[in-house]
């Protein structure tokens, strides 16, 4: 079994997990992990698992916006925050519009801060009651296909 485990992270922690996924999966399976931004099409194709993470930004999937702002963030004079060096790129939310007619096994996993849900929200469950965009009817099919 080919595993693919494709991340969004600003700070390094859902990088973090995505390695620990991957020591997980190891022992059954060829384990590939990838950033984003290099996660293409033809290499989701070949997985026989696609499991995606993602940072939890304002409720949901992070956007460029909040992408922006997170940088900013780690470049305030005193702050202890870093940018993972694969932050750079498209988000999830970007990358998933390119993945609506790919079917299989997946799972979903975020990173948040450390609160109840209803108060941070989380990327990988779409929001209830927002717009049916792309991104919403791919973390539909994650969490549906999980």
């Amino acid at each position: 079994m080919k595993a693919l485990i494709v991340y969004e992270s600003m700070y390094g922690n859902t990088h973090l997990v995505a390695d620990a996924i991957a020591d997980g999966l190891r022992p059954v399976a060829e384990v590939e992990v990838l950033p984003v931004e290099v996660a293409t099409r033809a290499r989701v194709a070949e997985a026989d698992l696609l499991v995606v993470g993602g940072p939890t930004h304002v409720h949901g999937l992070s956007r460029a916006s909040t992408r922006e702002a997170a940088v900013e963030a780690a470049e305030k004079p005193g702050s202890e925050l870093d940018v993972d060096p694969d932050a750079e790129g498209p988000g999830l939310r970007d990358w998933f519009e390119n993945l609506l007619d790919l079917t299989g096994p997946a799972a979903a996993f975020d990173t948040r801060a450390d609160a109840s849900p209803v108060l941070t929200g989380r990327a990988s469950k779409a929001s209830p009651g927002g717009s049916d965009t792309p991104a919403r009817r791919s973390s539909s099919l994650l969490r549906a296909s999980s």
